[in-house]
């Protein structure tokens, strides 16, 4: 596995910088033989395991059956609790397919407050770092989902602003491995406590608070929706994309594929091309329908907003 290759894309996908960005795209749509450029999804929609109606349960093969729908990407949120086969499978795959690798949570943070933790609370914390260090040695993807913490009683700025110097630790744990930190604003309860970040501002405070490449922030526009934020996607996404590394979908309400909500996903990829942007975009919701009539809808509804 040439785990510098995956680093090098990861980073320059994520970042978004424009002129690297189309000369990676245009190679990779050169490699692409005629015959598959009809099913091909244009943006890299990353499902995961158990999404689509395969028919088999098999790791491997729900990969394959991924990307014979035409996706170039994949996403495993618990990639790090699984067996460690699974992980060379993935790396393997994306190696010989040039499918990219979304994210794998890394921490969910536990529900500790980041700005107190224990001596035992900090210790766990590392070894979920640890384990995805590892995961990104074997699997060759970069790009990790990092909840720092629940709430305090303080005001939450003041919270962010006490968080950064323990986040920065972890960047001094993760960056020389090439790992970028996706802090994602959540919208529901984690362990039962309110997390510290909910919206996209939040998470673009923590960024500018923490100042290092390897923390950045995951876009989750469900959870921007699920704020009462769904009317201003497109100018909240805005306001944060230089700290943007990492977008994932979900129609709000629901949690399901685009246009099973009120969310507008025809704009905001239409957006996302505008900014450049082709790096992965993680299906982080479940499927309305079930068996072949729920996958036909959801192939439709993403190739609908692909278009």
């Amino acid at each position: 596995m040439n785990r510098r290759k995956f680093t090098k894309s990861t980073i320059v996908g994520a970042l978004a910088s424009s002129t690297i960005i189309s000369n990676l795209a245009r190679g990779l749509e050169e490699a692409v033989d005629d015959s598959e450029k009809e099913t091909l999804f244009k943006a890299r929609f990353a499902p995961h395991p158990g999404m689509l109606a395969s028919g088999s349960r098999d790791y491997k093969d729900q990969m394959q059956f991924a990307y014979d729908q035409g996706f170039r990407a994949w996403e495993d949120n618990f990639l790090a609790k699984k067996d460690r086969k699974i992980w060379d499978v993935v790396g393997e795959f994306c190696k010989d397919k040039k499918m990219e690798m979304g994210v794998s949570v890394i921490t969910v943070g536990k529900g500790y407050d980041f700005s107190a933790m224990t001596d035992e609370q900090k210790a766990v914390i590392d070894a979920d770092l640890k384990l995805g260090i590892e995961l990104s040695k074997v699997s060759g993807h970069t790009t990790m989902t990092y909840v720092p913490g629940n709430r305090n009683a303080m005001p939450r700025d003041e919270q962010i602003v006490k968080v950064a110097d323990t986040v920065k630790g972890h960047c001094d744990m993760v960056e020389e491995h090439g790992i970028i930190l996706c802090n994602e604003p959540i919208s529901h309860p984690m362990m039962k406590g309110e997390p510290l970040l909910q919206t996209f501002a939040h998470g673009h405070l923590l960024c500018k608070k923490v100042n290092r490449k390897s923390c950045k922030l995951l876009a989750d526009f469900y959870h921007e929706g699920e704020m009462g934020l769904g009317d201003k996607l497109i100018e909240n996404a805005e306001a944060v994309w230089d700290e943007v590394a990492y977008v994932q979908y979900g129609d709000s309400p629901g949690r399901k594929e685009p246009g099973t909500g009120k969310l507008d996903y025809i704009a905001v990829t239409k957006w996302l091309r505008e900014k450049g942007y082709v790096g992965v975009i993680g299906l982080e919701h479940g499927v309305k329908g079930k068996g072949k009539e729920g996958l036909d809808a959801l192939l439709a509804a993403y190739r609908k907003i692909d278009a």
